[in-house]
């Protein structure tokens, strides 16, 4: 029998992949998506229209609990994967309450209803390596503590908390998946990689002349979010709850992004100077094509977070299959067909 599912959040480019691999396993797969019918139906417009035809989508907010009461007690899902949250760091610095709200009650509200209302659902929480804050030696694994220094790791790291609660004292099967950062070709307009890559494209073809960052010298760990939805599954479908940490284990500098995004339109640069003065030029026509904005540099930003996936590699046989310049080739080739006359 299929399972029918709940994707929560499933308008990102998570819920692209995970609906996407879920409907090929042939579950049943409903979806909630804010009320923003501006917005329409986010990543999912990428779907093949017979995937799209199979999804059946609630409109509300993650925070209205009397939906979610009403939803969960109604469909008595199997599984609920809950994607939806305010995901930027920066976002969160400016606007702590909204995260607090979105991440925290939001969670709340999903692990509730199922408490009261369906005991028997698996629920899937999607953490983030912001709860650990900096690297302070090796990698960051399922026991490394937490540290969070921004709004939105401090809820994510009071989620990862809330699940374990209601796993150890509900009996609920309840699970964490800490996802280092991750990116794709339909990553959300907020996010630095998609800024870089959306102005990489445009200044290769002659529409933009420059690039303006904050701290290039920060550093992830980048994996691709078709692999890490992958990885999600695998949890799900175990027999027992338990959390897991999903990272390539491989650090690469903003910089280094930059450099690369550059190498894939043609474009090598020569870097110059040093702090907010430092710029790079194109190295065939000399112009500046980057240059750093103490505008864009953000109070609590982490230095470095790199994680250790071994659990997941050795009791789920997860790996990530995809480095990060394809990724960033992924990216570019989408930006390209949406972007550009």
């Amino acid at each position: 029998m299929s399972r029918k599912v709940l994707i929560t959040g499933i308008g990102g480019q998570d819920g692209y992949f995970l609906a996407k691999l879920l409907l090929n396993k042939g579950c049943k797969v409903h979806g909630l998506i804010r009320e923003k019918p501006s917005n329409g139906i986010g990543s999912l417009a990428h779907l093949e229209e017979s995937q799209q035809s199979q999804l059946i989508l609630h409109e509300s907010n993650i925070s209205n609990k009397g939906f979610i009461d009403e939803l969960v007690a109604e469909k008595q899902f199997d599984d609920i994967y809950h994607l939806a949250a305010q995901s930027s760091v920066a976002r969160s610095i400016q606007h702590p309450r909204e995260t607090i709200e979105t991440n925290i009650l939001g969670l709340t509200n999903i692990a509730t209803s199922i408490r009261d209302r369906s005991p028997q659902t698996r629920l899937l929480f999607t953490g983030s390596s912001e709860m650990f804050g900096d690297i302070t030696s090796g990698k960051q694994s399922e026991s490394t503590p937490t540290q969070p220094q921004s709004p939105y790791g401090l809820t994510k790291e009071f989620g990862y908390q809330l699940v374990r609660t209601y796993r150890e004292h509900y009996g609920l099967w309840a699970a964490t998946a800490i996802l280092f950062n991750h990116e794709s070709e339909f990553r959300g307009q907020q996010f630095v990689t998609k800024k870089i890559v959306r102005s990489v494209v445009r200044i290769a073809a002659g529409f933009d002349d420059v690039l303006s960052l904050g701290n290039i010298y920060a550093k992830r760990d980048w994996g691709y979010a078709g692999d890490y939805m992958d990885g999600v599954i695998r949890v799900m479908e175990r027999n027992e709850p338990d959390d897991y940490v999903f990272a390539t284990g491989k650090l690469r500098s903003v910089k280094d992004f930059v450099n690369t995004t550059f190498s894939h339109v043609g474009i090598d640069l020569d870097w110059f100077g040093d702090g907010i003065d430092e710029i790079a030029l194109n190295r065939s026509s000399q112009n500046l094509v980057v240059k750093i904005d103490k505008h864009f540099y953000r109070p609590g930003d982490i230095k470095g977070t790199c994680g250790d996936a071994s659990k997941a590699k050795l009791l789920l046989g997860w790996q990530p299959r995809t480095n990060l310049s394809s990724i960033i080739s992924k990216m570019i080739s989408q930006e390209q067909d949406t972007t550009l006359p």
